[in-house]
């Protein structure tokens, strides 16, 4: 038997986190994290590889841009769930390819999103 993939999930606002983190088990997906910042989210993947990841862009102020070149650089596919548009995120190369299902995502939409990324879509 093959092991569920394993998310990471970095989102600093705790009932969005916990509303990710309930979905993704419920979906049947191993979940790393969640974790609110960019320094927790580094220290994580320099002991953990995971098989995705889905990131908020904005964490207190800070962007996630750092975390999202380390999953890149390691050929981990990620998606974000952040309110900004793509106009946004244009200055941010690492961010700017990546699918978003913005922040009041329907379940179905962002399991199928991460489906996707995780079968390399």
């Amino acid at each position: 038997m093959h092991e569920a993939p394993r998310i990471l999930v970095v989102e600093d606002e705790y009932l969005i986190a916990m509303e990710l983190e309930a979905t993704l088990r419920t979906a049947g997906y191993r979940v790393i994290g969640p974790v609110p910042d960019v320094s927790t989210a580094l220290d994580l993947l320099k002991a953990e590889r995971p098989d995705a990841g889905i990131l908020d862009v904005n964490l207190d102020g800070q962007w996630v841009t750092p975390v999202a070149e380390v999953l890149q650089a390691a050929f981990v596919p990620f998606i974000l769930a952040s309110g900004y548009v793509a106009a946004d995120l244009q200055a941010a190369p690492a961010l700017r390819d990546a699918v978003n299902v913005g922040k009041t995502w329907r379940s179905e939409f962002l399991l199928e999103t991460l489906r996707d990324a995780l079968n390399g879509a």
